[in-house]
């Protein structure tokens, strides 16, 4: 395979791409780009409203090995094993020579087929039709603007706002999981308007500054946050540590059942440091949900 359509194949991924910058990239004329774009014409197109090349759907037939690791990194739990990850992708990436083919995407889980078109339709800001059936909801038609792929290590979420297509919620901002999509259609590519927002985050969305929470660990605690690199996460913040081993943090959620979930797998290594209100919210809630477990709920 080319090792110039691999390149090409990287840049799509990345945005929609011009005839002039693609030939300034290789440093050919642009004749030869369109040479060799036309040898793929059922995975590219030249998109005239754009006026640049784009793919011809939403799930090209291959995805370059140096895409496929860092859209799917995300899937590791380990923060150590995933920096290998990334790391190992860069490698691939270097290699000038044709020991690395693209990877065919028809392979893949419908999993991975779903979370490559929402990645090409968030880079190329494409609005997109989705079938989706919810938590005890029927299956859903909804119109979105997808903005980020978040991965907590077990599950994959969409981030999106709702187009105006839509009949409620419209400019809403909203996280679907991927399990819940059936199916992911283009319905407009938009010249004008960057979809792609940056930071991390979790099922309830991307990670705010807005909300926090001081937190305390206890040595036990700390010592897993330090050693699994949890610390370099954005929405924790080391403010101190104490001669016995505990550690002060703060962590920022965007809804209170992200504090109560962690200090309920660890307490009561884990505990609230500051007098905020948030604070009896938080207890109150990790009391109901023991007494619901124990079934003494009055």
């Amino acid at each position: 395979m080319d090792k110039r359509i691999k390149r090409i194949y990287s840049e799509l991924y990345k945005t929609p791409r011009k005839k002039k910058y693609l030939a300034e990239l290789f440093d050919v004329n642009p004749k030869t780009i369109e040479n060799t774009i036309n040898k793929y014409p059922d995975d590219i197109v030249l998109d005239k409203e754009l006026g640049a090349y784009r793919f011809k759907t939403l799930l090209p037939k291959y995805i370059p090995h140096d895409i496929f690791f860092t859209l799917f990194q995300g899937s590791i739990g380990n923060e150590i094993i995933k920096n290998d990850f990334l790391s190992l992708s860069k490698m691939i990436n270097l290699e000038e020579d044709l020991n690395f083919p693209m990877i065919p995407t028809q392979g893949l889980s419908s999993l991975a087929q779903k979370i490559i078109m929402a990645e090409v339709a968030i880079n190329s800001n494409c609005i997109v039709q989705l079938d989706y059936l919810g938590n005890s909801k029927p299956l859903e038609k909804k119109y979105i603007k997808p903005h980020k792929i978040i991965a907590t290590g077990f599950t994959y979420y969409l981030y999106v706002s709702y187009d105006s297509r839509n009949q409620e919620n419209i400019g809403a901002f909203r996280s679907l999981a991927f399990n819940g999509m059936h199916s992911l259609s283009p319905l407009e590519y938009l010249k004008n308007e960057t979809f792609l927002m940056e930071g991390s985050g979790n099922a309830f969305g991307l990670i705010s500054k807005e909300k926090s929470i001081t937190l305390k660990l206890e040595a036990a605690s700390a010592n897993y946050f330090k050693r699994e690199g949890q610390f370099n996460k954005e929405n924790f913040d080391f403010i101190s540590e104490e001669i016995d081993g505990s550690v002060i943090m703060k962590m920022y959620y965007n809804n209170i059942q992200e504090v109560v979930k962690l200090i309920q797998s660890w307490m009561p290594l884990i505990s609230v440091h500051d007098n905020e209100t948030i604070t009896d919210e938080v207890y109150r809630t990790i009391l109901e949900n023991a007494k619901r477990l124990t079934k003494e709920i009055i």
